[in-house]
């Protein structure tokens, strides 16, 4: 039949506790935190991992499957009645099994069917963490992990699963389908502040249901279910829900970009006061002043008042901080990096060489999980020369030599919040007319277009953005507004001149010798439309004269009295012969 009872476990020993031999065996004792005094065996003097053997606080049972195994199985009762209970359950299934009613594997799944759901998550995110990433990754990331659990925790949520018997894939579409008419509205944040909600796109939504096929076919792998429940869970279409549409930076605003990067950290302290509308009450007080915005025009000078303003060791590490952004901002523009990817960069995976100068991305740091080696431009190499050798001699007048593994960019936490004062002192708007909005992402979108406008092949632009899709290249990474589209109209070749016979007989105005056209003619029995013959009341043509008397009519034969127009042919001839 089976039996229940408290297994034992070994605990850490307690701090504090009194270790005695009795009887050739080490016993210990302590006080627990209620003062009580306890005593318990140790796992002994030579064991690996010392400890003091103790009771389970909940009971587990013993009995015999389907298939003649002895199992022990954690109940997770601390009373022994409750315990008996599953005990009974689990005999129940093991005769089934015995009967032929169940097998051996639905059985199991049997069992799994009444834990709690949620269990069932926290043992899909563990194995989830312990897997593999991509290319050569070894582990997942930690956000997309945060992610796929918050997902999870929404959708069970909301359609009230509890157990494993509650999984259904018609409550996720309609979840889904309420997610995508679900109003605007506020939300609270921990700090008391409110913020608009926008309803959440299909693109949001596909990542949670993402998230919920991929529990089912961990579930049917660990034996949990027979069968994925959301396999034929289709995913929402999402190709015209871009929340986020990034435009191109020109040419103009690329070099003013890369001019004011280098200059604003030592501007910042140059910049002039201009004074404020006077306020009542606010004398002396900073109301009446401000600091002028710095612009293309003005920056150069407030780097020189900057210069002049600050302590010379303080001057030297600003002008190496806006160098070093601005060689951050041209290695994005010119390769298409990210700002982690770039961030990753150490000096030896630069290649300065002269031929063909390049960067190593190692896989771990990519996106897609793989090693690549990325070209660089001349005078992008060139630049960076420039910057490794100005650190190999900074780094040697203090007596250091530059480490190879250390970081090529220092790239700030921050980048996000200085690449918009950049462009606003670049004077580039951060959106368009068309809604289209720059961001540090956007670079990415510049390298690619600007690829495009060079005359590059969509596949050479795939292998240069690492990406394994067309429409990345086509669509999401592409600024058409870049495109002259009407010089490639006008580069088509123009259409042929009318012939001799034609331009003749438009010029002397002659009608066009075309065949009348014969169609019968709806609500008309027996009559025929044409471009010959009498005309209706209303206008029409008939393609036959009706005779006065004759009442016989039709739709496929004609009366005998009436007589064919001439000049047309019939058009059921083959009916009528």
């Amino acid at each position: 039949m089976g039996s229940v009872f408290k297994p034992k476990v070994t605990r850490p020993i307690p701090e504090g506790a009194t270790l005695t031999v009795r009887e050739g065996r080490q016993w210990a004792e302590w006080r627990d935190a209620a003062g009580r005094l306890r005593r318990a065996r140790t796992t002994g003097v030579k064991a690996k991992r010392p400890g003091v053997i103790v009771e389970a606080s909940t009971f587990t049972a013993k009995y015999r499957d389907g298939d003649g195994v002895v199992r022990k199985v954690a109940t997770g009762c601390r009373t022994r009645e409750a315990a008996a209970k599953v005990l009974a359950r689990l005999g129940s299934d093991a005769e089934r099994v015995r009967a032929g009613v169940l097998s051996t594997r639905e059985a199991v799944v049997v069992e799994h069917l009444r834990t709690p759901i949620m269990e069932h998550v926290d043992d899909y995110i563990a194995a989830l963490s312990k897997s593999r990433g991509k290319g050569a990754r070894a582990r997942v990331s930690t956000t997309h992990i945060a992610n796929v659990r918050r997902g999870l925790v929404t959708i069970i949520e909301a359609c009230g699963f509890e157990t494993l018997q509650d999984l259904d894939r018609q409550k996720v579409l309609d979840w889904s389908a309420d997610e995508l008419r679900r109003p605007a509205g506020k939300v609270r944040g921990a700090d008391g502040t409110t913020r608009d909600r926008r309803p959440p796109g299909p693109r949001t939504i596909n990542a949670k249901l993402i998230a919920i096929i991929a529990f089912g076919n961990w579930l049917v792998a660990a034996e949990r279910l027979l069968e994925n429940p959301f396999e034929k869970l289709k995913k929402l279409d999402q190709s015209d829900d871009i929340r986020r549409k990034r435009r191109a930076l020109t040419t103009d605003e690329f070099g003013r970009l890369l001019t004011v990067a280098r200059l604003r950290p030592l501007a910042e302290h140059g910049r002039v006061t201009v004074r404020r509308t006077p306020v009542a009450g606010a004398a002396k007080t900073r109301a009446t002043w401000k600091k002028a915005p710095l612009t293309v025009e003005t920056i150069e000078a407030a780097a020189d008042r900057g210069h002049a303003a600050v302590e010379p060791a303080l001057a030297v590490r600003l002008e190496l901080e806006g160098w070093e952004r601005a060689l951050t901002y041209e290695t994005m523009l010119t390769t298409g990096m990210r700002k982690g990817e770039v961030a990753s960069l150490t000096i030896a995976d630069v290649d300065l060489s002269d031929e063909r100068p390049s960067v190593t991305l190692s896989g771990p740091h990519a996106k897609n999980g793989k090693r690549s080696v990325i070209p660089l431009r001349k005078d992008v190499a060139s630049h960076l020369r420039e910057w490794i050798d100005d650190r190999r001699r900074r780094s040697a007048d203090k007596g250091q030599p530059l480490p190879p593994e250390g970081p090529l960019f220092y790239v700030p936490t921050g980048l996000i919040r200085i690449f918009d004062r950049d462009l606003a002192a670049a004077g580039i708007p951060k959106a368009d007319d068309r809604g289209h909005r720059l961001d540090v992402h956007a670079m990415r979108t510049t390298f690619n277009t600007h690829l495009a406008v060079a005359g590059v092949s969509p596949r050479t632009a795939m292998a240069a953005m690492r990406v394994s899709s067309l429409d990345l290249i086509l669509k999401t990474y592409a600024d058409e507004s870049h495109f002259d589209v009407a010089t490639a109209v006008n580069s088509l070749p123009a259409p042929p001149s009318p012939s001799p016979m034609l331009a003749a007989v438009g010029s002397a105005g002659a009608a066009w010798p075309v065949v009348p056209i014969v169609v019968p003619t709806s609500g008309k029995r027996g009559s025929l439309e044409g471009s010959e013959g009498s005309r209706s009341p209303s206008g029409k043509k008939y393609a036959f004269a009706k005779k006065a008397g004759n009442t016989r009519q039709s739709e496929v034969f004609p009366a005998k009295s009436q007589e064919r127009a001439k000049g047309l042919e019939p058009s059921t001839s083959s009916l009528g012969s």
